[in-house]
């Protein structure tokens, strides 16, 4: 067996290396050149609506007190053109309303796509778990502002209709 020489072994490592940068600058992502990696939205919203076919501003579930709030985080992610991802809500705690409630059953994950123009992000999907029978398979709706951190929510099935309105984090990641 031919014994390898340190020379060869330098020249070994300098291909390598090469190679190694050539890969690194094919394997970005599409996304870097035109916006974005992904977005995050977290806040807590004030229930608006919630009930059936309750219209803006009527909190009139008989389920929920009168004025109630709604934590969401969603994460989406790829170019501005087409994100997606997923979110989670869940009542918010009355005494530390930037926590969920700790036994809670309103607790949701839901699907969310869409796209980025400007400052706002407007995505759509569907609910995949909720406690609420009905909910599974409905309509899930965010739309966001980058520049004042404005956030509408809205989640309906066929017994009802939800709306969520605030100000919370969105940013891009």
């Amino acid at each position: 067996m031919d014994r390898v020489r340190r020379r060869d072994l330098i020249k070994i490592g300098a291909l390598g290396a090469a190679v190694a940068g050539l890969g690194g600058r094919s394997a970005r992502p599409a996304a870097a050149g035109t916006g974005t990696n992904g977005i995050h939205i977290h806040a807590t919203l004030l229930v608006i609506s919630d009930g059936p076919g309750a219209p803006p501003g009527s909190g009139d579930s008989p389920e929920l007190p009168p004025v109630f709030h709604f934590n969401i985080n969603i994460e989406v992610w790829g170019p501005d053109s087409d994100v997606s991802g997923f979110g989670w809500g869940a009542l918010a705690d009355p005494d530390d309303q930037a926590q969920p409630a700790r036994v809670d059953a309103t607790q949701r994950i839901y699907t969310q796509r869409g796209s980025v123009e400007g400052d706002v992000v407007r995505l759509q999907g569907r609910m995949l778990f909720s406690y609420i029978p009905g909910d599974a398979g409905g309509p899930i709706v965010t739309e966001a502002n980058l520049a004042t951190g404005h956030i509408r929510f809205y989640a309906s099935n066929t017994a009802s209709t939800g709306s969520l309105e605030g100000n919370g984090v969105v940013m891009r990641i």
